[in-house]
């Protein structure tokens, strides 16, 4: 994906600019790193977080890329990787660039991929949420801010002689405005309906009010250079948004607010997906594979395929090569309070503490909350024997590589380790799951379902909320074992396996993993060579 690589033009316009006064070290390590990148993969800088905002101003979007017009174009990295592909017999992607590709093709802006004759979808478990940002949208204060921060660099770039300073200054205000009257909210998540009270809607509006101001001075500048016609583009891409966001003139798709101290996103995200997949895929005569070891839950794909509207498509299980029996063990701590309990996070630690002394470090901790992560963060930094890595201090690859190369680390980690991550050899011995990753009720999407799924006469709690985390507590379980020599001890700290009723359908859908309760067992698991 174009995020993933460096752009030229972006590092020379934003690098002195206000927004990355505060990040002059990033910045400069960022500069040394671009003069002898042969990639431009930005994963190869391991001394910047994968969080830091300095990424965010030195690589581009297909908002504000300007394509071939660009004076960088002829090094451009993002070209050089799509020249590659374009000379290959197989393309590897994500499923965002995936989805941009058509979004291209369907729009008649041309590609971004060549042409394929198959696809295949690896952990195809994903493609619900991928897809549902495609065909809905999400805004952010950043995206706006940033386009602010974008138009007054390109305009000391292009000099069309319109003065921007106090078009941007309203701009930012509203903004601001947007942010402050967030703070009345009791929920990070919220649909629009449960915003009937609060002024945010109110300083959107005037948001929308105070944009349309600035395209008037941006539709007079654009004539002087491709920059500020690209900025006119985003700015009216953003118009459009907030205008469906307000006034929600698609139905079948839910409006809601995502809060933050100093940002907000606004989302607009469809409740079924299913139409609009089929019809895309029955329109062509390519083949369609999708793939992951966590389509089905047990035996059964119906949730899965429901979900993208493939109810004809051909389903096929084969079991995993390797010997759950003779080289792992689960873990099932009768000892540890309901997760919900003031001590769990006391008895947890404990826990954390006594499995990694008898593994030896060699440990993923996978949190289902940062709440949760960072509170056990905080407890082992003392008196702990084995060395912390956490989840964003460095990308993601650079941690990958330092808890290999350790040989003794204990990583803490949350949704992004849970997938993905591939650790062969005894450097991952023992995977700790604090609780069963059920999605959070009050996101307004699963909200929707949920009632929707109801008033049809369906168990929402079964058909929508276990199958989901059941799939997502697979993906937690399989970083454990990665080869046919791979040991190691999964342990899953929640109660509800075993004392609710629902449990038996997590573990049926488990590997068959030979199961206790103790630590001693785990000790003597470890003791074998």
């Amino acid at each position: 994906g174009r995020s993933n690589y460096l752009c030229r033009y972006r590092l020379e316009l934003n690098a002195s600019q206000d927004t990355l006064v505060g990040n002059k070290v990033a910045v400069e390590i960022v500069r040394k790193w671009a003069a002898q990148t042969r990639t431009g993969d930005i994963s190869e800088v391991d001394e910047v977080s994968e969080q830091s905002p300095v990424w965010r101003h030195v690589t581009s979007t297909s908002e504000n890329c300007l394509g071939s017009k660009c004076p960088d174009y002829s090094r451009c990295f993002v070209v050089k990787a799509r020249q590659r592909a374009l000379e290959a017999d197989v393309v590897v992607v994500n499923h965002h660039l995936f989805f941009s590709d058509l979004n291209l093709k369907q729009e008649g802006f041309g590609e971004l991929l060549p042409n394929y004759d198959a696809v295949v979808f690896d952990e195809a478990h994903n493609l619900v949420e991928t897809a549902s940002r495609f065909f809905g949208f999400s805004l952010s204060f950043y995206q706006i801010r940033d386009l602010m921060q974008d138009i007054r660099s390109t305009e000391s770039e292009e000099k069309s002689g319109v003065d921007f300073s106090e078009l941007i200054q309203h701009v930012a205000e509203s903004l601001q405005n947007a942010i402050e009257s967030q703070a009345g909210l009791r929920q990070n998540s919220l649909e629009y309906s449960e915003l009937e009270y609060s002024q945010f809607p109110r300083c959107i509006e005037m948001l929308q009010l105070r944009l349309s101001e600035l395209e008037v001075g941006l539709d007079a500048a654009a004539l002087a250079g491709e920059g500020l016609h690209r900025c006119l583009m985003r700015l009216l891409q953003i118009q459009f948004w907030l205008d469906e966001w307000i006034h929600n003139s698609n139905s079948r798709n839910v409006r809601w607010l995502e809060t933050g101290s100093k940002n907000f996103r606004l989302h607009s995200t469809p409740l079924d997906i299913s139409p609009h997949l089929s019809e895309l895929l029955e329109s062509t005569e390519r083949s369609w594979i999708f793939t992951s070891a966590t389509l089905a839950v047990g035996t059964d794909f119906s949730t899965f395929v429901k979900s993208l509207g493939l109810e004809t498509a051909t389903t096929r299980q084969w079991p995993s090569p390797f010997d759950f029996e003779e080289n792992s063990l689960l873990l099932l701590p009768e000892q540890l309070p309901d997760p919900r309990d003031r001590g769990y996070v006391d008895a947890l630690e404990a826990l954390v503490r006594e499995l990694t002394d008898l593994s030896g470090g060699r440990c993923f901790c996978l949190f289902t909350s940062y709440a949760v992560m960072e509170r056990m963060l905080q407890r082992l930094q003392h008196d702990f024997n084995w060395p912390v890595l956490v989840q964003g201090e460095a990308p993601k690859s650079e941690l990958i590589r330092r808890f290999e190369t350790l040989g003794n680390a204990v990583l803490l980690a949350t949704a992004s380790f849970w997938e993905g991550v591939d650790i062969k050899g005894s450097a991952l011995s023992c995977v700790i799951i604090d609780k069963l990753p059920f999605a959070s009720p009050s996101d307004p999407v699963l909200k929707r379902r949920l009632a929707i799924c109801e008033e049809e006469g369906g168990n929402p709690f079964m058909e929508i909320q276990i199958s989901s985390a059941v799939i997502a507590l697979k993906q937690g379980a399989g970083r454990l074992i990665r080869s046919e020599t791979d040991r190691g001890v999964l342990a899953i700290c929640d109660n509800r396996l075993t004392r609710m009723r629902y449990g038996s359908i997590f573990l049926g859908s488990l590997p068959p993993m030979p199961r206790t309760t103790h630590l001693a067992d785990v000790a003597g698991f470890f003791s074998v060579n």
